[in-house]
């Protein structure tokens, strides 16, 4: 229902006005004209021929038709058909309805329907289709149109050869317990394991204790370890010790030193720092590891490297969303929830999301409500056409950021 009220205007004639931003249809009289309505758009009546009761103008406004047409940007009743049997796997029926409804948008500067079908050809395999579209696009937008992707998208995911373990920025008694627990507890699963040293700012004598007891390697039933941030952990222990000052606190981080130097390949830098160590405290030195082959610095750094790479390949597989998210196979929204669980800002990629069921998507809708609830900020971006069309019609798109894919 739209508000109308009484106003006169330069001529002293009343009219009515309204507030709402419409298209209006007027007829009186056997005449009519089309024209949108602004904030304070006026529309004429002619004069009504009776005496007005109780001082109150009456007016015949079955004289007046009014035709409603939304400015929102909201999908035809083609497009979400289209969603909706998409979400339910039809994808051939959605084809239909979309083919059905070309001479309706083919002339229109909307992009969804278009984006649609190109979506149902690549995931229905029809190129042909796919490229006469792609030639009509250019011409009726003069523009690229989207690039049918060669390769599945779903490419077999390999299994990690090696656990990752990173330590926090303090070992000392607060922390360390708990922290060689937790490493231990990933050891025995994981014998290979990188362990990542980057983040240490402090350690004190305990930490280094600690990690002496859970680092050596000196059988092959303790797998292999690959140290990340190995350097800024010699740093840190380097600037506690002092050859021939005997401190009984300081040995921790002389053992701590030396194995960090057997785990790396440093066999030199290993065996001056036993010698140091020996006369220090008057002790037999502790032994290169045979089994353990010497690198050079460049092989040590290169190793590093590649470490570094993999953990963050391996992390940002961790993160990646890919496939289809049905009420069958939940793992996908459990997924979504953790990603966003910890983070208040947060960037969701649906690049290799190829489709959502509507049971999922009304799961999607109750975690946006609370995410909203929760003040967090939440983007979805590469979203298909058709999925962010399911969205739309779920009002998961007006609680959310969402981004279509380019």
């Amino acid at each position: 229902m739209f508000s109308f009220f009484r106003k006169k205007d330069q001529d002293g004639n009343e009219v009515l006005t309204q507030t709402a931003p419409i298209t209006v249809t007027a007829s009186h009289e056997g005449t009519a004209s089309h024209r949108p309505l602004g904030p304070e758009t006026i529309i004429p009546f002619a004069a009504e021929t009776t005496e007005p009761q109780h001082d109150v103008q009456q007016y015949d406004l079955s004289l007046l038709k009014i035709e409603v047409q939304s400015n929102h940007d909201s999908l035809s009743a083609a497009e979400e058909q289209a969603a909706m049997l998409h979400a339910n796997n039809q994808l051939a029926a959605a084809i239909h309805i979309l083919e059905a409804d070309r001479p309706e948008f083919i002339n229109q500067c909307r992009l969804e329907p278009w984006l649609m079908l190109f979506e149902l050809y690549q995931q229905q395999a029809q190129r042909e289709a796919f490229d006469a579209l792609a030639l009509e696009f250019v011409m009726t937008f003069e523009k690229t149109p989207p690039i049918w992707r060669q390769h599945s998208q779903h490419q077999p995911q390999l299994a990690s050869t090696s656990a990752y373990y990173a330590f926090p920025a303090k070992l000392g008694i607060e922390t360390i317990e708990k922290e060689a627990k937790q490493f231990l507890a990933l050891r025995k699963k994981n014998p290979n394991i990188r362990v990542d040293f980057s983040k240490v700012q402090k350690i004190d004598a305990l930490g280094a204790a600690e990690l002496v007891a859970v680092l050596p390697r000196r059988n092959k039933e303790q797998g292999q370890l690959q140290l990340i941030g190995a350097q800024n952990l010699i740093t840190l222990i380097s600037n506690k010790i002092e050859v021939g000052r005997r401190i009984p606190a300081e040995a921790p981080f002389w053992l701590l030193l030396i194995e960090i130097h057997q785990i790396l390949g440093q066999q030199e830098a290993f065996e001056n720092l036993a010698v140091d160590y020996a006369i220090t405290y008057e002790v037999s030195p502790p032994s290169w590891d045979i089994a353990q082959a010497p690198k050079d610095s460049q092989q040590i750094a290169l190793d590093e490297a590649k470490a570094r790479a993999e953990v963050a390949n391996e992390a940002n597989q961790e993160a990646q969303l890919i496939g289809i998210i049905t009420a069958e196979h939940p793992q996908l929204i459990q997924k979504i929830a953790h990603l966003v669980s910890d983070q208040g800002i947060t960037t969701l990629d649906f690049s290799r999301i190829d489709r959502i069921d509507f049971e999922s998507a009304g799961h999607i809708l109750n975690l946006a409500m609370t995410w909203l609830q929760q003040g967090k900020q939440i983007q979805i971006i590469n979203i298909n056409e058709l999925v962010l069309g399911l969205l739309r019609v779920m009002g998961i798109a007006d609680m959310l950021q969402m981004e279509r894919r380019k």
